[in-house]
C-alpha cells in the first residue's frame, strides 16, 4: 500500500513550501529515469516522488489530503527505499581530537513509529502519533567514534544510523562532521605540531634539559648550550597521530629567550664584566650598507 505522501517525501506534516520542494528536488534528482536508465524500481519511485509533490506542492490538493488521508494505494515499487543521510557536526577539545574518543550524540532524525509499527496504520484507520507516515521525528542518542588524529572538516559516516526510510527499507548513515577548537599552546599543521616556549638567558648561555607538553603528555627538550632566541626544535613522534597509517607526526618547540629588566646597580656591574669578558662584534658589516649601497 503507498505510504503517506510526507513520509514518501521525507519531510514532516507542517513543512513548509519550501522544505517540500527542496526534498522532491533533491529525490527526483537521485532517481530521474534519466541517471536510471534501466532501474525500473528507480522508475517507480521517481512516480511516487513525484505524486507526492504534485499534491503536497498545491495548497487546495494539500488542505484535501490533510483531511482525508492518503490516497488509494498506487504501485509498490516504492518499497526498500533507503533512508536519507543525516549531517551534523560536532566539536571536539584538542585532546580529544589527539586521542580519538566516543561520543554519545543527540541526533534528531526519522525513526519508526513504535504505535503502529512503522505501518502508518492503514488497516485500522491513520495512526494519530505519525499521523499516517508511519515514522516520526525523534531525538536520539547514537555511539560515535572519533578516530585519533582527527582535523576540523574531517567526516566520518556512521553506517544506519541516518533517517528511517518511509517505506520499510534501510536507514540512511549519519554524516558527522568535526570541528576542532584550538589550543592555548598547541598550533595543529596536518599531523605536525608546533608550540612556543620561554627559556631564560642564562638556559641559552649554558644548555638546560627542559620538560615541554606533547599531544600525548611530555617530553624532554634538550637546550644546548648557545642556543639563540627563535630556534626551533623537532621532536620525532611527538605530534598527532596519522589518520592514512601508523605513524606520528613531529612537535616543533621555538624558544623565546626572556631578558630580565629592572636591573639594579650591582646586578648591572655584574653584566658589564660578563660583556667584557665576552666581547662580540655583531654589527661591524652594517656601514657598507650606508645609502643602499650592496
Amino acid at each position: 500500500m503507498r505510504r503517506d505522501y510526507y513520509a514518501v517525501l521525507g519531510v514532516a506534516a507542517t513543512a513548509g513550501p519550501r522544505e517540500v520542494r527542496q526534498a522532491y528536488q533533491r529525490l527526483a534528482r537521485q532517481y530521474s529515469p534519466d541517471v536510471n536508465f534501466w532501474d525500473e524500481r528507480a522508475r517507480g519511485l521517481f512516480e511516487e516522488i513525484r505524486d507526492a509533490y504534485r499534491i503536497l506542492s498545491d495548497p487546495h490538493t494539500r488542505a484535501h489530503y490533510d483531511q482525508f488521508g492518503a490516497m488509494p494505494p498506487g504501485d509498490a515499487l516504492a518499497a526498500g527505499r533507503r533512508g536519507d543521510d543525516v549531517h551534523m557536526t560536532v566539536e571536539l577539545g584538542f585532546a580529544e581530537a589527539a586521542r580519538g574518543v566516543v561520543l554519545a550524540v543527540p541526533v534528531t532524525r526519522f525513526s519508526p513509529c513504535p504505535d503502529c509499527g512503522a505501518a502508518g496504520g492503514f488497516a485500522s484507520g491513520r495512526c494519530a502519533p505519525c499521523q499516517g507516515r508511519g515514522v516520526r521525528r525523534a531525538t536520539e542518542r547514537v555511539r560515535i567514534g572519533i578516530p585519533a588524529g582527527v582535523d576540523s572538516g574531517a567526516q566520518i559516516r556512521v553506517t544506519g544510523e541516518g533517517h528511517a526510510s518511509p517505506f520499510g527499507g534501510p536507514r540512511g548513515d549519519l554524516v558527522v562532521s568535526t570541528r576542532v577548537r584550538e589550543h592555548p599552546f598547541f598550533v595543529r599543521k596536518g599531523d605536525s605540531v608546533h608550540g612556543e616556549i620561554p627559556i631564560s638567558i642564562w638556559e641559552a648561555l649554558r644548555g638546560a634539559r627542559i620538560t615541554v607538553p606533547t599531544p600525548a603528555g611530555e617530553a624532554v627538550l634538550v637546550v644546548p648550550p648557545g642556543t639563540a632566541p627563535g630556534q626551533v626544535f623537532r621532536l620525532r613522534g611527538q605530534g598527532l597521530p596519522r589518520l592514512s597509517d601508523e605513524g606520528t607526526g613531529d612537535l616543533y618547540v621555538t624558544v623565546r629567550v626572556e631578558i630580565p629588566r629592572g636591573l639594579d646597580p650591582r646586578t648591572d656591574e655584574m653584566v658589564r664584566d660578563l660583556e667584557r669578558l665576552l666581547p662580540m662584534s655583531l654589527r661591524t658589516d652594517l656601514a657598507r650598507f650606508q645609502g643602499g649601497a650592496e
